[in-house]
């Protein structure tokens, strides 16, 4: 039998808890099946006093127990909780509610739309002989207490004759399959559990918005987190918590796991997700539609998005974008401006339990600092105030001289010395794309000590898990025509390889661009301007593959991560926190031309400012390149020596390296 979490001494466990779960494993410890899951919320609820609706999860082939413990031995409260259940209705409102929670994936449906399975919910009152209260019951409540209820008694009978005594509380239907496994936690303890697009045909789509999910919304993949993960998970406990690893390790799985299990303990308090990245948010807020904490207790924003919520929950004028004239940074600049002086005056009003902050690396310290102020209390005991993040993906530049956003904010302000959750393992890139980017990481380290700029010092910067999954060596494609239609062409040649050769559907596969345009001329390209989205919208056309779900600002407002059906074109900005089965990573030929830092004999002389920003190019490219699972396409959009960064692409990744 395998129990979730692994390491329960974390859980607030009763001592007949922790009895039961003892006669548990050893009643189940030879059937080739078995899970038992501590301390679940399933309905999202709260009960008297905010207290949540803890469940334990029994799974076994014969169907599932949902056991509520009440460490009572008053005969006459375990007698009016039975007649509440009863007589009131309150049982058959908690049995519809969780039956209609499972029927929310389809994978746990049989044809005629029924549960493969049967289960049960039953009551556990391990102070309570049933000799003590039976004879007390009318006939309904008995006949209820001998379907639902677990005396003193029958715990023992359990530890006598095993996990029969319990199988008999189940009318099997169908036996349990481990296939469907990870589809029932997602449905009731979604904390344990990564959920992942599935597309079926060729009309799904899904909705990150109705609160009713769709048959399409429930054809939802879930994998389980291993055992580190969730004793990770269980290992944040209240206060500061500064989780840094490499792009891969599973920072955001891990914050919105914490956030679903703290959201479902403490169902009378409110928790926020945000991070910067509209994409990233799309996927946290579609992740909360198929965990069902929409319009409960759980807030998901991107930061400035959440600045407009508050303004406009607290009726504060927000800045008219037409005075900045069109100009987004100006007018999010105004907007902060705005908020953050308000919440100053104490005319902001929400506030929160816990907040989690992924990508923090892309944070100002300004915003770090208000999201930090938006907590409902600043004792560390009474609050969860979560942040990941990676140094090596700061792509705006934000960390200054090596200080990051959460570093030196001043007196009132957490400190995360001591405090700092490591993750060595990549569960993301395969073994040999991991290789690939350390090869990168190198060669763009030693470059940069021949200009001056230091990316070895700092210990916390290109951190590297571990990666365990065989795979391929990621696939360098050299551009020949030098051209916008070209290089759409190279890069469709690379989709269509991956569809047709590697078998890989197309809403797994992501085009990720530095840059799908440029207004600068490109020495040596044949169009006047530089622009990728137009002649691949119409190769796609010409192709007739599935529309691509372009997740590009101001592009396709319509086109979220839980919309998408076809290959998605996005900006490695957009990629932020998001992975991919297969990435091709293009758009490259711009990178450096803004700042003029191209070619070797551009870093002559280096200044701060040009070592500052090939960090940021570097960060850009290692940033691209990790959001790849199992395969990695690079079209190399410039000749040997016209490209600095593309030349450490080759010499690190290419068949020469």
């Amino acid at each position: 039998m395998e129990i979730y979490p692994e390491k329960y001494d974390q859980l607030e466990l009763t001592s007949n808890e922790r009895s039961f779960l003892r006669t548990v494993g050893r009643a189940f410890d030879e059937d080739e099946l078995g899970y038992y899951v501590l301390h679940i919320n399933p309905r999202k609820i709260g009960l008297e006093g905010g207290k949540p609706e803890l469940f334990n999860l029994l799974i076994c082939k014969e169907g599932l127990l949902l056991l509520r413990f009440f460490n009572i031995d008053n005969v006459n409260v375990a007698k009016t909780t039975i007649e509440l259940n009863v007589q009131r209705g309150v049982f058959d409102k908690i049995e519809d509610d969780i039956c209609e929670k499972l029927k929310g994936s389809r994978y746990l449906l049989d044809f005629s739309g029924e549960l493969l399975f049967n289960f049960n919910i039953c009551f556990v009152f391990p102070e309570i002989e049933s000799s003590q209260i039976l004879s007390l019951l009318t006939s309904e409540e008995k006949t209820f207490a001998g379907n639902h209820i677990l005396f003193k008694d029958t715990i023992l009978a359990v530890r006598k004759e095993g996990g029969s005594v319990l199988k008999g509380y189940i009318s099997r239907r169908n036996f349990i399959e481990e296939k469907i496994i990870n589809n029932i936690f997602q449905r009731l303890c979604p904390e344990i559990t990564i959920a992942r697009k599935y597309i079926l045909n060729d009309d799904a789509t899904v909705s990150t918005c109705d609160v009713v999910l769709d048959g399409t919304d429930r054809s939802v993949l879930s994998y389980r987190l291993d055992a580190s993960q969730i004793n990770i998970v269980n290992k944040i406990k209240k206060g500061d918590q500064l989780i840094l690893a490499c792009a891969g390790s599973g920072k955001s799985v891990l914050l919105i796991s914490k956030c679903f299990k703290l959201a479902s303990l403490n169902p009378a308090e409110d928790f926020l997700i945000t991070c910067y990245n509209r994409n990233l948010n799309n996927y946290y807020q579609w992740a909360i539609v198929q965990a069902g904490f929409l319009n409960r207790n759980v807030k998901c924003q991107t930061f400035f998005g959440l600045l407009g919520h508050l303004l406009d929950s607290n009726h504060i004028p927000k800045p008219a974008m037409r005075k900045h004239n069109g100009d987004s940074s100006e007018y999010f600049n105004a907007l902060f401006e705005i908020a953050n002086d308000a919440l100053a005056k104490g005319r902001i009003k929400e506030r929160f339990t816990g907040i989690f902050i992924d990508e923090i690396q892309i944070f100002k310290p300004e915003w770090y600092r208000f999201c930090f102020n938006l907590l409902k209390n600043k004792c560390p005991e009474n609050h969860f105030f979560i942040i990941a993040g990676d140094k090596s993906q700061d792509i705006k530049n934000h960390i200054k001289s090596g200080k990051a956003p959460w570093q030196g904010n001043g007196e009132g302000y957490p400190e995360y010395r001591g405090k700092t959750l490591p993750i060595e393992i990549n569960y993301r890139n395969s073994k040999p794309i991991n290789d690939a980017v350390d090869k990168f990481v190198e060669k763009a380290k030693g470059f940069g000590e021949r200009i001056g700029a230091d990316l070895s010092s700092d210990p916390e910067l290109f951190l590297r898990g571990t990666a365990y999954r065989e795979g391929n060596s990621p696939e360098i494609i050299e551009l020949r025509d030098f051209s916008n239609e070209g290089e759409a062409e190279a890069i469709c040649n690379a989709v269509k390889n991956l569809i047709e050769t590697k078998d890989i559907s197309e809403v797994d596969i992501a085009i990720i661009l530095y840059n799908r345009k440029g207004c600068n001329y490109i020495p040596g390209w044949k169009n006047k301007f530089y622009e990728l989205l137009e002649p691949l919208k119409n190769l796609f056309e010409k192709n007739r593959w599935e529309e691509p779900a372009v997740l590009i600002s101001n592009e396709d407002a319509r086109a979220t991560f839980g919309s998408r059906k076809g290959v998605t074109i996005t900006t490695i900005e957009g990629a932020l926190g998001l992975d991919f089965r297969a990435v091709v990573l293009a758009g490259l030929r711009p990178l450096g031309g803004r700042e003029g830092l191209i070619k070797i004999g551009d870093f002559t002389r280096a200044t701060s400012e040009k070592q500052e920003n090939y960090k940021r190019n570097i960060n850009l490219i290692y940033t691209g390149c990790t959001r790849a699972k199992d395969e990695l396409s690079i079209i190399l959009s410039a000749r040997r020596g016209e490209s600095v960064y593309m030349d450490l692409i080759r010499d690190s990744m290419g068949d020469n390296d």
